[in-house]
């Protein structure tokens, strides 16, 4: 007889493999879900503070004033120029602020201290601290209702 060999793989072979797989796919896609959350809400922290750090250079270049003004519950926020709307920005999708306030800029580089509370839709939380001297940090409180 004619024995050959057969290369391959068997019905059983292939259902475990891909039994594995789904299982790897059933754990890794909620905890990638997450941090995407969570990236969103870092990168929404950064470019608040970013877009701070540019009205406060644009106020002293310019010599004008200018406010960086938020709302609760809103997933953006506007800047305005001697007290006209200059432009108005979004925040990354799913993080909202949860508190309305506004942050002022003087041409001498002065703030009217303040913070921008963020948070995700699955409960993170950031804040963006303005001291008076005109300082922007982010911030992680401990509960979204605390300072830090």
């Amino acid at each position: 007889m004619d024995c050959q060999k057969r290369s391959g793989f068997s019905v059983i072979e292939l259902i475990a493999v891909l039994s594995l797989i789904g299982i790897l796919l059933a754990i890794g896609i909620p905890a990638s879900k997450k941090l995407l959350i969570s990236y969103q809400l870092n990168g929404s922290a950064r470019r608040v503070q970013t877009e701070l750090q540019n009205i406060k250079m644009r106020a002293a270049a310019e010599n004008l004033a200018f406010q960086f003004a938020y709302s609760a519950g809103s997933g953006s926020y506007t800047i305005r120029r001697d007290g006209s709307v200059f432009v108005s920005k979004p925040l990354s999708e799913g993080v909202v602020i949860t508190q309305a306030g506004t942050v002022s800029f003087s041409p001498r580089g002065t703030a009217g201290s303040n913070r921008i509370r963020l948070q995700s839709r699955e409960g993170g939380c950031k804040q963006v601290v303005v001291s008076s001297t005109g300082r922007i940090r982010v911030c992680n409180p401990t509960g979204c209702s605390e300072d830090c």
